[in-house]
């Protein structure tokens, strides 16, 4: 039996689902770029709650890919939602829509 709340939430007990446009972010993405985002893409699974929660979105983080690309998820429940990656700029304006849109689409 698990003694704390974090030693409960395993790895394998995360899910990951990604929002309907955030696979044509990462056709904008280098090579080395993608391959930064699944390693932060572990380190996330592993704990989610890792990184600093964004204004404007219930449990919404971002995670830095490099120095300007930024990664934007949302954590409900034991899902992670993969809301955006890209410059980051642009990634901060547009997740506050997918992150709306995301939650009319599945009554979240």
């Amino acid at each position: 039996m698990p003694t704390s709340r974090k030693e409960g939430l395993r790895l394998a007990d995360w899910s990951v689902e990604f929002h309907d446009d955030f696979f044509k972010d990462l056709d904008k993405l280098l090579a080395k770029d993608i391959l930064t985002f699944e390693k932060k893409k572990k380190k996330i699974l592993a704990n989610p709650l890792r990184q600093k929660h964004l204004r404007g979105g219930d449990n919404c983080y971002r995670e830095p890919i490099t120095d300007n690309i930024r990664l934007v998820y949302f954590v409900k429940g034991k899902t992670i939602w993969m809301l955006t990656v890209g410059p980051h700029d642009s990634t901060y304006s547009e997740f506050k829509k997918r992150l709306y849109s995301l939650k009319a689409k599945y009554r979240i």
